[in-house]
């Protein structure tokens, strides 16, 4: 090489030489590389590491041999006397095999004789391998401080959420041991996600679902014993607004039994829904809550509370659904009489409500409408009848042949159904 050629090259080493330095500073640094390094781990996360942490090794030791011949270039490239020796030597250093590698362990069944136990590099060799064992170390790295980033959050819920438990449950007066199977299997969690965080990853995916699991169970559990809490300090209170609920229930599913009675006895297809009580069993649900409270067992207590609220606020829901359905019927009757009016309005204002065919079309519609109980979907298939012979009789359209209705008809005109 050229004296020019020799200092462009050295300055190339030299700086590729800082700037692995700054990686390797940086890659020591690393929060997720510290911890590695800390933490006790299992299964194939130490597995993982442990083949990460040989590259790390390795990169050091190529690193510390790779500088060491870099400098070495830099002082007789400073103190040499620039002969054609200082050229060759110096052209040699930095294009042959002049980086020795750090020696690789080889099993003794494996060594020859005349083993020797290590091997040197080019300079542009030895940077190729330490970008592979960086890269390699850093995939490591990365992978796990990925899945602890998604893990941790909901570990540390999972933490907080148990510590109110065990707050409410000093509270209320439970042993320690109530919920132990609880406690291990938050342990079991824990343990997994802090030494061996990869047996959650799949296909570079964090798999929560355990952690998600967990959190609903503790979740349920902190519920029951809120609930438990509420009871042993406002019972009365909290049990009025119980028995308040289950009245307007009471309420609600009388209105619409006195009105599935009106539709009954004025609509016969579609058939009117029935209207089962739920009241007598919500109040046997009170009265045993009564029974649990005498004996002190407040967390049942506050379970049963749970659970019978949702059960008053499901009642209360199906009841008004079941209202609107009933009420629906009938105000369909309603819109299909107003709408027959009006078809029969139209014939007169064009003057052929007297056609013989329209006559006959109206006396069954009419029929259907105002007899009762009332066939809605025979009545709707009347009154398009009678609508189409309008249209054909009265010039007001081109007679339709369909089974939908119209854009001005309501919805459920072709069968006489009420839409919910």
């Amino acid at each position: 090489m050229s004296w020019e050629g020799i200092d462009h090259a050295l300055n190339r080493v030299r700086g590729e030489a800082d700037r692995i330095a700054l990686d390797l500073a940086d890659l020591d640094g690393h929060v997720g590389h510290r911890m590695l390094r800390g933490a006790d781990l299992v299964g194939r996360t130490r597995r993982r590491w442990e083949h990460a942490s040989e590259h790390v090794h390795s990169l050091w030791a190529v690193y510390d041999a790779f500088r060491r011949v870099v400098d070495r270039i830099q002082e007789l490239r400073v103190s040499g006397g620039g002969g054609h020796e200082d050229q060759a030597l110096l052209t040699s250093l930095l294009n042959d095999a002049s980086v020795p590698l750090p020696a690789r362990e080889v099993p003794l069944r494996e060594r020859g004789l005349l083993h020797a136990g290590g091997e040197s590099t080019t300079l542009a060799a030895a940077v190729a391998r330490m970008s592979a064992d960086y890269e390699e170390a850093t995939e490591v790295i990365s992978a796990v401080e990925t899945a602890w980033d998604a893990l941790h959050p909901r570990l540390a819920e999972l933490d907080a959420m148990w510590h109110e438990i065990c707050t409410f449950s000093d509270l209320v007066g439970l042993g320690e041991d109530e919920h132990e199977s609880l406690r291990a299997d938050l342990d079991a969690v824990g343990a997994t996600v802090r030494r061996d965080p990869l047996s959650l990853v799949e296909d570079g995916h964090v798999d929560a679902s355990s952690l998600e699991r967990l959190r609903l169970r503790l979740e349920r559990v902190r519920g029951e014993l809120r609930d438990a809490l509420r009871m042993r300090d406002s019972y009365d209170e909290s049990v009025e607004r119980l028995r308040s609920a289950i009245d307007d229930v009471g309420e609600v599913l009388a209105r619409a039994r006195r009105l599935r009675e009106q539709v009954v006895a004025k609509i016969s297809s579609p058939p009117a829904v029935g209207v089962p009580d739920h009241v007598p069993a919500l109040r046997t649900g009170v009265a045993d809550m009564d029974a649990l409270r005498s004996r002190g067992r407040w967390r049942e207590l506050g379970a049963r509370f749970g659970s019978l609220q949702r059960a008053v606020h499901e009642a209360s829901d199906d009841a008004r659904e079941r209202e609107a359905d009933l009420t629906g019927l009938l105000e369909r009757r309603a819109e299909l009489r107003g709408r027959l009016d009006a078809y029969r309005a139209r014939a007169v204002r064009l003057g052929v409500a007297g056609d013989g065919r329209l006559v006959g079309l109206h006396r069954v519609a009419h029929w259907a409408l105002w007899t009762a109980p009332c066939d809605l979907r025979a009545a709707t298939a009347a009154l398009s009848s009678y609508r189409r012979a309008l249209q054909e009789i009265g010039g007001t359209g081109a007679p339709v042949n369909r089974t939908t209705p119209d854009a001005g008809a309501s919805d459920g005109e072709s069968e006489g159904g009420v839409s919910r």
